[in-house]
């Protein structure tokens, strides 16, 4: 056994050598290359520790700061993936860490008491940066302490070169759970409470101008975190995407809903020079052969709607599809973006794909009525369908510019500074 507490160099030199080289995800490949990522690594197989940490009460401080007090109903699961070690000279360039499963969520990090200087852990998202250095850190304590950090997968993240010593380290990836029951958390921890009333100020005061999408229409929020998703992903898989939302997602999500929206996870697909709104109940089928236009599949048979952009001139190529009038109040990302594979039947068969992003959308009511949640709507689940216009291009001739100059000025002025807060 080896007590990391107090390791001598020549026992975590002895470590080092037991291991093998590191790999890292590429491709949905396992990839060795030194020059992107150099450290030492244990598989679960290859080792055995005593250390808990249900029985430290990490995972439950996890629950209460890496989530917010909205996420009450949600429970979290550890499990234990790797152990590394990063002698002298070793690093990781910038990654994001793949995930392993649907309700796979993000990462933990937990740092033993080895001495070692470098080796900082560097985050990265939204243009802000963190810096975890987990030696420094130990060199304050006045006894070996083990730090730790937990972080969502999408967040970027690096290792600096380790300068001198060890870093030793147990990784676990991180899965939401359904909850049985509440969780018991110990009185010095408590959750964290979430900047909901940033956005729910701004919007309730957008929403109280007669102004501000004064015929109603919808609001899109483009996705802040990236989810796991793949090509073809089916409408089940992103139901589950639906009730595990992560940060702002969340928060933009349930505050719409505390304001009375009717509020639910999309797809915006992108095809003919079009971006159709499909419902992620309502994902479309599209294996095989298809013999009719995309665009045709997504509003027929599947309830999409051609999105007109709030300040955009309209367009009489819409194919007279069903319409919906949207402002985007933070933009589409390509953090949850997918595809759908189909041989497309022409005069010849020909391999195509379309492409979608997620989103969020909130539908709003006009002024006097904005409030889009029926209280007696029969639909199972937490949100319920998204209720979509049809006479959007009753008049062709609409001109949005003021409309646009009213809902911008709430986007400066609130809504997406709210949005990125926390």
């Amino acid at each position: 056994w080896l007590d990391l507490s107090k390791a001598t160099e020549p026992e975590l030199e002895a470590l080092e050598r037991a291991c093998s080289s590191a790999t890292f995800g590429r491709d949905n490949k396992d990839v060795l290359d030194e020059s992107y990522r150099k450290a030492g690594k244990m598989d679960l197989d290859d080792f055995a520790i005593m250390f808990n940490i249900d029985d430290l009460g990490i995972n439950n401080r996890i629950c209460a700061q890496l989530l917010d007090a909205g996420d009450e109903d949600k429970v979290i699961r550890a499990e234990m993936y790797k152990l590394n070690v990063y002698g002298k000279g070793s690093f990781f360039k910038s990654h994001k860490d793949t995930p392993r499963s649907d309700s796979m969520f993000g990462s933990l990090v937990v740092v033993f008491p080895t001495p070692h200087s470098g080796g900082a852990l560097v985050l990265r998202h939204f243009g802000q940066e963190w810096t975890f250095d987990s030696a420094a850190l130990t060199r304050e304590q006045g006894e070996p302490s083990i730090m730790y950090i937990a972080f969502y997968s999408d967040v970027d993240h690096e290792v600096t070169v380790v300068e001198s010593g060890y870093r030793v380290t147990l990784t676990y990836n991180l899965f939401f759970e359904n909850k049985a029951k509440a969780l018991k958390l110990p009185p010095s921890v408590l959750p964290v409470a979430p900047d909901d009333h940033i956005i729910r100020d701004a919007l309730s005061a957008a929403l109280s101008d007669p102004k501000f999408l004064s015929k109603g229409g919808y609001l899109g929020f483009g996705m802040s975190f990236k989810y796991p998703i793949w090509k073809n992903i089916s409408d089940n898989a992103l139901r589950e995407i639906e009730g595990s939302l992560k940060g702002s997602d969340a928060v933009i999500y349930r505050v719409c809903q505390q304001l009375n929206l009717k509020t639910s996870l999309n797809a915006v697909y992108n095809t003919g020079g079009l971006d159709i709104l499909v419902n992620a109940y309502r994902l479309p089928y599209l294996y095989g052969t298809i013999d009719q236009e995309i665009s045709s599949i997504l509003c027929e048979d599947c309830n999409g709607h051609v999105i007109h952009e709030i300040g955009k001139k309209k367009r009489r190529s819409y194919y007279r599809r069903p319409t919906i009038r949207m402002a985007w109040v933070t933009p589409i990302t390509n953090y949850s973006n997918f595809q759908a594979d189909y041989i497309a039947y022409g005069n010849e068969a020909s391999s195509e794909c379309v492409y979608a992003d997620l989103c969020i959308a909130a539908k709003v009511g006009p002024f006097g009525g904005r409030g889009t949640i029926e209280e007696d709507s029969d639909h199972e689940g937490p949100v319920a369908n998204i209720d979509y216009d049809e006479d959007a291009l009753d008049d062709e001739d609409d001109d949005d510019d003021s409309e646009e100059e009213n809902v911008g000025e709430y986007m400066k002025e609130g809504i997406t500074v709210g949005v990125y807060v926390g």
